[in-house]
């Protein structure tokens, strides 16, 4: 697990979350659950999670998420507006597709940071709203993978103050490996893992 929170704190020190900040994480997998912890590590005061899924959503709660809100629901536009004000200082996009991608621009307040960490399909677009950016003043980012964080990915799992026990929800064996992927691709897992024996 110190690779993908290596990557992470990266995505982390691109965001720049100022102490006192509202940040919304879009998408509560194991990404995303590694974004809420550091978020909070971070100083940000609101840590608002958009996740269809409800077990992700009660792990994000778990984890440190002030509020964990379904964005499939007919008043998700209003509950994120309730719990955010004029909008997130930070965004943190953790899913990769589109519809994902432009919920982070909406969740965005003026003068907003929006770091689209996740990892597109390669032949991915999006129709950026261009005024949003300009109104908002909006400062875009992505983030690509680790390449000096290892390190202190290392020493803050060993320091004890990121909680994978949430996150792993499934362990298998090699032989195992199989039913271990089928699980990762299904929605009952968050993180997966495989131990070798």
């Amino acid at each position: 697990m110190a690779e993908p929170l290596a990557c992470c704190l990266h995505g982390i020190d691109l965001a720049g979350i100022q102490v006192g900040d509202k940040v919304c994480v879009v998408g509560g997998g194991a990404i995303g659950l590694l974004m809420v912890q550091l978020a909070k590590l971070s100083g940000a005061s609101q840590i608002v999670l958009s996740e269809p899924n409800e077990k992700r959503r009660q792990v994000g709660l778990q984890l440190g998420a002030n509020a964990a809100i379904d964005p499939t629901r007919p008043d998700a536009q209003e509950a994120f507006a309730q719990v955010l004000g004029g909008g997130a200082n930070v965004v943190i996009e953790c899913v990769g597709n589109v519809p994902a991608v432009k919920s982070a621009f909406q969740f965005a307040g003026k003068g907003a940071t929006v770091l689209l960490f996740s990892v597109p399909k390669v032949d991915a677009t999006f129709d950026l709203p261009l005024f949003d950016v300009y109104k908002k003043e909006l400062t875009i980012k992505g983030s690509f993978v680790n390449p000096d964080t290892l390190a202190r990915a290392v020493a803050l799992i060993n320091s004890g103050k990121v909680d994978f026990g949430p996150i792993i929800t499934h362990r298998f064996t090699l032989d195992q490996l199989p039913e271990a992927i089928a699980m990762q691709m299904s929605d009952a897992s968050i993180k997966v893992v495989v131990e070798a024996q």
